[in-house]
């Protein structure tokens, strides 16, 4: 690492993760709210969850997520159910469909890089295959402690998580 203080080259990757992130989100031309992917990309890493987990990691409105996933389960991307935990609660589970979608979008925004990063050398992209890991990593470590999920174990991917 440079002689970059920690604070500030947190700040750059997160940031340029970010844009990189952006760039090839916008690249695949869905008409999908890319806050509607997000909550994809959450139920996929994270599994099943109630609304208002996903409000809040989305920092949105109750029902403004509500919306959200009427759109998605229209769609057939998503399903609702009883949270065993609390009949009153329901909980939203990304469906074969839903991950049919985030694998499809996924896929469109590599094309979108892939030439650039055909444009590399071997060394560049052997430093971004360690990056992709390593981000990987932090990304789960720092989840909280407690698990958030509710109900079915998540549904693993080495994709990137562009959300």
């Amino acid at each position: 690492m440079s002689a970059t203080p920690p604070d500030q080259f947190a700040a750059r990757l997160i940031a340029q993760g970010s844009r990189f992130a952006r760039i090839a989100s916008r690249a695949t031309g869905s008409s999908r709210p890319l806050v509607a992917m997000r909550v994809l990309a959450t139920l996929q890493f994270d599994g099943p969850q109630r609304i208002g987990q996903l409000a809040a990691h989305e920092r949105f409105t109750q029902p403004a997520m509500t919306a959200t996933i009427n759109r998605l389960e229209a769609d057939g991307l998503v399903t609702r159910t009883t949270d065993p935990s609390d009949a009153r609660a329901v909980v939203v589970t990304l469906t074969e469909a839903g991950l049919a979608e985030m694998t499809a979008f996924r896929a469109k925004a590599a094309a979108h890089v892939l030439p650039a990063m055909e444009r590399l050398g071997a060394d560049d992209l052997a430093v971004l295959a360690r990056a992709a890991d390593l981000l990987e990593k932090l990304a789960d470590d720092c989840l909280p402690a407690s698990p958030r999920r509710v109900g079915a174990a998540p549904t693993p991917s080495k994709e990137s998580d562009d959300h």
